[in-house]
């Protein structure tokens, strides 16, 4: 069965957490425009361009006690209706215009212990994605996400 849901918000940030939301983001192939990372040598470049979580996952993470809003896990796409978890590097999504592939499992990072001490380990095994685009377009809130593959 063909996974479908929505973006609920697109963030980004000149580096760092949290992201902010924006009412469009531009997905090219060296990344998102307006979106940098500080720290280079372990976030972004072309294999890990997009972040993704899902409301899911933040309905996962309250349910153990850390209350966050989208954005703040340093996601660029924040998806509603996508089980992420149930997906595999290679996944292909149809994001809005564009399209992306998963590249890797996003590893925590200790930035996170801003939000709260416990959400590095904590977030392990749920963490969302890192993705590469594939074909440049626009993405917004409210877009459609579809699994591809």
């Amino acid at each position: 069965m063909k996974q479908t849901g929505t973006v609920e918000q697109v963030s980004t940030s000149p580096g760092g957490i949290p992201k902010r939301a924006v009412d469009v983001a531009h997905f090219t192939p060296d990344g998102i425009t307006g979106d940098w990372q500080k720290s280079r040598k372990y976030h972004g470049g072309p294999d890990r361009a997009v972040c993704l979580y899902s409301v899911e996952l933040y309905a996962w993470l309250r349910e153990r006690g850390i209350d966050l809003s989208p954005g703040a896990v340093g996601e660029n796409l924040t998806t509603r209706g996508i089980d992420l978890d149930s997906l595999a590097v290679g996944s292909r999504l149809r994001v809005g215009m564009a399209m992306i592939e998963l590249t890797d499992v996003r590893i925590p990072c200790a930035t996170l212990k801003k939000c709260d001490p416990l959400l590095p380990k904590l977030i392990k095994g749920h963490s969302g994605w890192v993705a590469k685009i594939l074909e440049a377009g626009a993405v917004r809130a409210g877009d459609g996400v579809e699994v591809l593959r």
